[in-house]
């Protein structure tokens, strides 16, 4: 199967007043039409940074892309004029933010931005009823009651969820290949967050949509993703099926994350942690960006570690499993 997005060995670096920062270094991910992936890892590991940066919202100073290909559907995008990328931002990729209040405007009526953000897709194409139309549709699908009293309404009239269902409905308006969520539940209740979880799983089967769905929580990806990958200071360590991460997690990283989620049915007093805190990007270790926080470091650690396959659709970026790549086993 061909990828939708194809994302190879690509590095982007922060020029700042203290040298060269290193956020994104030699990333390669690839997503299949339909396939909703799970971006995983702690703040600051540079998940955020990677999908902006393929579809060029990462300023430009102070980022530079160093190395690396990103195509959708087959075309290449970077070096695309800023003009073009906005063609393919909405209409064929649309993305979902953590605090719906920030991305929609308090003075106007969401009718008003739903309408204006459904003719900017359309390139000026579809006119102000035809748009008010799929803006009320929309508005529909995505479960928010009564939809003509909600489109007359202010952002500030409206709960946390019904903001984010707002989010996701001008998202989806234009029906785009590809949905990219950024923590878009990091700021709900919990109840309200399984209630986006499973509309957002809705509507990306309904819709056919590819979806990447950036989290600091695996038991939130779970969820709505059938596969995972794992980052950690700007690499990959870990890619995998959903149910082969949570039953044999292979990098320590990724294991580490696990042992700190919290269990209904193992009650502790204390939850685990990892120790440590991420290396400092100015001046990456040439070797495993991990192993100064891993209880399995050893010297072969200071190398450079590519990412292996251990099984099938099964890859991890880890010297403890050098030898253990199954022979004929599918690399993503």
């Amino acid at each position: 199967m061909t990828p939708l997005l194809d994302i190879r060995d690509l590095s982007l670096v922060f020029d700042t007043f203290d040298g060269t920062y290193h956020a994104i270094d030699q990333v390669s991910l690839q997503l299949n039409p339909g396939e909703a992936l799970g971006l995983v890892g702690e703040t600051g590991c540079g998940k955020s940074v990677l999908t902006r940066a393929a579809f060029g919202l990462v300023p430009v100073p102070p980022a530079r892309i160093t190395s690396g290909s990103v195509q959708l559907d087959g075309r290449e995008l970077l070096g695309l004029s800023d003009r073009a990328l906005r063609g393919i931002r909405g209409s064929e990729v649309a993305m979902i933010f953590q605090d719906p209040m920030t991305y929609l405007n308090p003075v106007f009526r969401v009718g008003t931005q739903l309408v204006d953000a459904i003719r900017a897709q359309s390139g000026g194409r579809i006119g102000k009823a035809e748009a008010k139309s799929i803006a009320l549709d929309m508005l529909d699908k995505v479960h928010l009651p009564n939809p003509d009293r909600q489109f007359r309404a202010y952002p500030h009239e409206l709960s946390g969820g019904m903001r984010q269902r707002v989010l996701i409905a001008m998202a989806l308006a234009a029906k785009p290949k590809l949905l990219i969520a950024d923590e878009p539940t990091t700021a709900l209740d919990m109840t309200i967050q399984a209630q986006i979880l499973d509309l957002m799983a809705e509507l990306v089967e309904d819709l056919g949509l590819a979806m990447i769905m950036i989290s600091h929580d695996l038991g939130v990806v779970a969820q709505v993703c059938s596969r995972v990958a794992v980052m950690y200071a700007g690499k990959i360590v870990e890619d995998a099926p959903i149910g082969r991460i949570f039953d044999a997690p292979a990098h320590p990283y990724t294991q580490g994350l696990l042992a700190a989620l919290p269990h209904p049915f193992k009650p502790v007093d204390r939850l685990a942690s990892i120790p440590g805190t991420l290396p400092d990007l100015l001046h990456p270790p040439a070797g495993c960006r991990f192993a100064g926080r891993c209880a399995q470091s050893h010297a072969a650690c200071a190398a450079p570690v590519p990412l292996r396959a251990v099984g099938p659709r099964h890859r991890v970026a880890c010297t403890l499993y050098k030898d253990a790549a199954t022979e004929g086993a599918a690399h993503v």
